[in-house]
């Protein structure tokens, strides 16, 4: 069996190594996306008792593959959520970093995946189960007959495709995980050796608003000053949009979604006079509204009380992910495609759609 400190040492190298009593988040801590919660419950769960199950699994043919796609926004929870289950289900996880896999030496990015991949299978066949996640994958599982891709990254998600079937035909009690920004950059064969695909989204209104009040409260909790206009102002902000939404959806005699079009979004510039902060946070992460309240805290613990006007201009300050996808975009665009960058590394600018799966 492999020591904690043995794990960290042999798998540093490619990424950080978490063992249980590291993660500081918890699944409770991570607000929202409650079905994927349910789908990661149910997965590690299996995992769990997958070593003692396997067999009879095989003599069925339809041992579940341990892997999962997570896919969408940057910010949005797909490490924070895997990082929480592993604690809550006592499992250690190395979250492997892109850049501490691919190499400019040819050969050496498929020596480092099959190294990672290899030494985790180790470590979980001796300790029962293991997480391995690649955070963006797609450094490393890029579409194939993408015209720009040099031979390396061909021969990358080969090795890499390769490697995960051997773990799976083995019955190895070894989750592979990978996360994305960048879906649609994807090899299709990369796609279907995953048996979830989650999506990730930006929080909407309701989810925005429980985030929001979530961190001033914790900022209550440590006896800092806050406010009491804060709370009320985004009570009385949220009441407003669920008039203008449910009015919107009488008219249109269906429900719609805050990120399906900007018909929202335009009804709500238009009959919400006062600055607001889910207005303001249409587009945020929730690791953007973390970051604004932190940028806030530093005025609030030097005067003793976190006002709104200075909660407002720290998540303005800090910006929503979306406007610098948006930003990107336009850049992007306005390149030539004799300007793309040809190296292993690059990919594109543009923000992509979930693809049809």
């Amino acid at each position: 069996m492999y020591s904690d400190d043995e794990i960290k040492e042999r798998l540093g190298k490619y990424g950080a190594v978490y063992l249980p009593s590291d993660v500081k988040e918890s699944v409770d801590d991570i607000l929202g996306n409650e079905l994927k919660k349910e789908r990661l419950d149910d997965f590690f769960k299996v995992l769990k008792k997958y070593k003692n199950i396997v067999k009879q699994l095989k003599n069925t043919k339809l041992s579940p593959n341990l892997t999962v796609l997570l896919y969408g926004p940057p910010g949005t929870g797909k490490t924070s959520l895997t990082r929480a289950y592993s604690k809550k289900y006592n499992i250690p996880i190395c979250v492997v970093e892109a850049d501490r896999l691919v190499s400019p030496l040819l050969g050496d990015t498929i020596k480092n995946i099959r190294n990672v991949v290899e030494l985790s299978a180790d470590i979980a066949r001796e300790n029962n189960a293991f997480v391995l996640f690649f955070d963006e994958i797609d450094a490393i599982g890029s579409e194939r007959s993408n015209i720009h891709e040099v031979g390396e990254i061909k021969r990358a998600v080969i090795s890499f495709l390769q490697v995960i079937d051997k773990i799976n035909y083995e019955g190895v009690p070894l989750a592979i995980f990978g996360a994305t920004n960048h879906q649609n950059q994807l090899d299709s064969a990369i796609w279907r050796r995953f048996t979830f695909h989650l999506k990730f989204n930006f929080p909407n209104y309701d989810l925005r608003k429980r985030i929001i009040a979530s961190f001033i409260n914790q900022i209550k909790k440590a006896k800092i000053g806050v406010d009491d206009s804060i709370l009320t102002k985004l009570n009385e902000e949220y009441n407003e949009i669920q008039i203008i939404i449910k009015n919107l959806e009488i008219k249109l005699g269906h429900k719609i979604s805050e990120f399906e079009n900007d018909l929202i979004q335009k009804e709500i510039k238009k009959k919400v006079k006062n600055n607001g902060l889910l207005k303001l946070t249409h587009g945020y992460s929730g690791s953007d509204i973390e970051r604004g309240t932190r940028v806030a805290l530093f005025k609030a613990i030097h005067t003793e009380l976190l006002t709104f006007e200075v909660f407002y201009d720290s998540l303005k300050l800090v910006g929503g992910t979306a406007n610098h996808v948006e930003r990107q975009n336009t850049l992007s665009n306005s390149r030539t495609v004799n300007n793309i960058t040809k190296s292993f590394n690059s990919r594109s600018k543009d923000f992509p759609k979930p693809p049809e799966i």
